[in-house]
């Protein structure tokens, strides 16, 4: 008589969040159930309200303080994967050890931590960060005639981080110290599971997770909006000159999880290049009743900038990447109608 497996259990941290709540849907796509933590139960209440037919799928788990060890440990009973998404993200702090720094490599440390402890845990998957790669200081960040791939780190350290009054720089050291400190970890201690890290720069793509609003948006999504709805009147310099559509970041973590060629290897997840004035163009052509607002677009092509190498990627993933142009038209059809939706409430 045959038996019907059960389907393997992931725990993702920060389920609710703009890449985690893309990473959810793709794992219930993908047969997987989820264990998915949130701050607080009402997080988990709305998005189930707004995916019910996934909400069976999910199970979630309360976590106020992803830094505490035994509240992850105790997350990650019963689970074969985990998928680490959480982590500090402002650029408006006054304490770059308290807000960013330390947060990021508890965050990461506690999580592996607790995964060390279940020896049915196969694989550790994290969301490190193209700033953990590239040096955003060095000829402004962009670096012409330079070429990226996963071989690459940000030399920033916590003690750089720390001395240098630089917001953003303690904010890309701070997915360079957490990364660091994942493998650090893994080398030092020899889990039984094996250690996956991609690194995604700025990321476009519809938003999945549950009450988002025009004035509630992620920092990528945030960054579209103010251009491509009109509140900036010209357009700003696109200082990170390339992308990844926030769904083929989910594929890609959710495929490493089973793929044998990811095990203990870092990850490039970029598409393409972009830069603003290019998006006014793609707006202005696929959505033509949205042009009068938009801002002037004088630049016909990116700023010289590096290149980037994601050979790897595709290779060990047979990936097709979202094009630029599918991935900004599907991210402003969802925020023209939800605009639409906003003020229709208020009327």
């Amino acid at each position: 008589m045959s038996t019907v497996s059960s389907p393997a259990v992931v725990l993702i941290t920060g389920g609710n969040g703009f890449v985690g709540s893309a990473i959810v849907l793709e794992l219930i796509k993908q047969s997987y159930r989820v264990k998915a933590t949130v701050r607080s139960q009402s997080k988990a209440d709305a998005f189930d309200k707004q995916y019910p037919a996934q909400s069976s799928s999910i199970e979630w788990v309360v976590v106020a303080d992803l830094t505490d060890e035994a509240a992850m440990t105790a997350a990650a009973v019963d689970v074969d994967y985990v998928i680490h998404v959480a982590s500090p993200f402002s650029f408006e702090f006054t304490d770059p050890v308290e807000s960013v720094l330390k947060p990021a490599k508890e965050m990461t440390l506690a999580t592996l931590k607790a995964a060390a402890k279940h020896p049915r845990i196969k694989r550790v998957v994290t969301t490190s960060s193209f700033v953990a790669v590239w040096d955003p200081l060095k000829d402004s960040g962009l670096w012409p005639g330079k070429t990226f791939t996963a071989e690459d780190w940000d030399p920033a350290t916590w003690e750089q981080a720390v001395s240098t009054p630089n917001p953003y720089f303690a904010m890309a050291a701070s997915k360079t110290v957490a990364e660091r400190a994942a493998w650090d970890f893994v080398a030092q201690e020899k889990p039984s599971f094996a250690l996956t890290t991609f690194c995604p720069p700025i990321m476009f793509g519809p938003p999945h997770q549950a009450e988002v609003t025009t004035s509630s948006l992620n920092t990528g999504t945030g960054i579209l909006w103010e251009v491509l709805s009109g509140q900036l009147k010209e357009i700003p310099e696109t200082k990170m000159p390339i992308f990844v559509d926030v769904r083929d970041l989910a594929y890609l973590q959710v495929s490493a999880l089973t793929n044998e060629k990811a095990k203990n290897q870092r990850y490039l997840a970029i598409s393409n290049h972009w830069y603003m004035e290019q998006l006014v163009d793609i707006v202005k052509a696929e959505f033509p009743g949205q042009a009068a607002r938009l801002p002037p677009a004088v630049r016909t092509r990116a700023p010289d900038h590096f290149d980037f190498d994601v050979i790897k990627t595709e290779r060990d993933f047979d990936i097709k990447w979202i094009p630029l142009r599918t991935s900004i038209f599907d991210t402003m059809s969802f925020l023209y109608d939800r605009e639409r939706e906003e003020k229709a409430v208020k009327v």
